[in-house]
């Protein structure tokens, strides 16, 4: 298993100034050692040292791998294609921005903007399904005599076609020119990493540096939410939050081949978080649907009365979570990274 590969021996012990080098496709100077660092950690478990660049090699490597694998999925019809190449998306996206540092300037820029635009392709799809999931069980569970009108079936059809709508545009952004050339982008990337000098450090001492400024990002975006008072601007800094806490999560993952369970609870504590205002957003989602569909049901002179409970539940459910946001973010570590991963 990767998590008893280690990487490179003789790593510098200071990190060198940055050469740059290559490109996009991986040419230059820094694509022959790039692509020997990536091999290293596959291949030669009995190094004393992973490579900073060898652990991003391989982070790279296995998400092109399963992108290519959830693609297979999608284009079949399968259950949570969608939302497992979404993650795939996510995660390579995140490694490019966590280790960017080890690249060359600008080096992954065109491939992240490219992987963003496919996730924004592939969302809508996957958002009409939890909507649909979500909105289901909550008339489910109301009393059938708080029910009035057809409001299953207004839920079921409306979500129903967004997710129809949504698979259809998913094919056609695979089926595109734009998803191809991303493609060959993600396997030059792949082949030869556009390192820098410092993408040969010793992954022990350079991934605390990394994590912690992701760490960082995480509490900046935190502060954002407590400034801000306003419900419309405080329900997108609480998203902006969540999406740093993901990309802490998925950095820390990446770093489980080095500092094993200390790292697995990083990750851990930084998807606890993810969850809780990941839910969260789905109430802002779901309220914001439901309102909607509210005014369509009134609109075709049906009665509104159980949009308007739903919503309400929904908004219930987000005062909720906010109560246990804090506790999630107070358990992200305040001391000193490299020595809360050392312990």
């Amino acid at each position: 298993m990767l998590t008893n590969y280690r990487g490179m021996a003789n790593v510098p012990t200071e990190r060198p100034r940055r050469a740059r080098t290559g490109a996009l496709s991986g040419s230059g100077s820094a694509a022959a050692p790039a692509r020997s660092w990536g091999m290293t950690l596959r291949e030669h478990p009995g190094s004393e040292e992973v490579s900073v660049g060898a652990l991003f090699a391989e982070r790279l490597r296995q998400q092109v791998v399963e992108l290519r694998e959830q693609e297979s999925r999608v284009r079949r019809g399968a259950d949570s294609g969608v939302h497992k190449m979404r993650i795939a998306v996510r995660r390579l996206r995140s490694a490019m921005a966590t280790y960017r540092t080890v690249l060359e300037p600008a080096a992954t820029g065109a491939p992240r903007d490219e992987l963003r635009w496919l996730g924004a392709e592939l969302s809508p799809a996957r958002d009409a399904q939890v909507q649909l999931e979500r909105l289901d069980l909550l008339v489910k569970t109301e009393p059938v005599e708080l029910v009035m009108g057809p409001v299953a079936k207004r839920i079921h059809t409306e979500l129903t076609a967004r997710r129809l709508a949504g698979q259809e545009r998913a094919l056609a952004a695979l089926d595109s020119s734009r998803y191809a050339e991303l493609l060959v982008a993600l396997d030059a990337l792949v082949t030869a990493p556009p390192f820098d000098d410092a993408a040969g450090l010793a992954a022990r001492t350079e991934l605390p540096r990394l994590l912690a400024r992701d760490l960082r990002r995480v509490r900046r975006r935190a502060e954002t939410v407590h400034r801000t008072s306003d419900p419309t601007h405080r329900d997108a800094a609480l998203h902006e939050t969540r999406k740093a806490a993901k990309r802490l999560r998925y950095a820390a993952e990446s770093a489980v081949p080095v500092f094993g369970g200390r790292a697995k609870k990083l990750a851990r504590r930084a998807e606890r978080v993810q969850e809780v205002l990941g839910e969260h957003q789905d109430t802002v989602v779901a309220r914001q649907t439901l309102r909607e569909l509210g005014a369509q049901a009134y609109l075709h002179g049906e009665n509104g009365f159980t949009f308007g409970r739903l919503h309400a539940l929904e908004q219930a459910r987000a005062e909720e979570l906010m109560t246990r946001y804090p506790a999630a973010l107070d358990r992200l570590p305040t001391r000193r990274l490299d020595r809360w991963l050392d312990d």
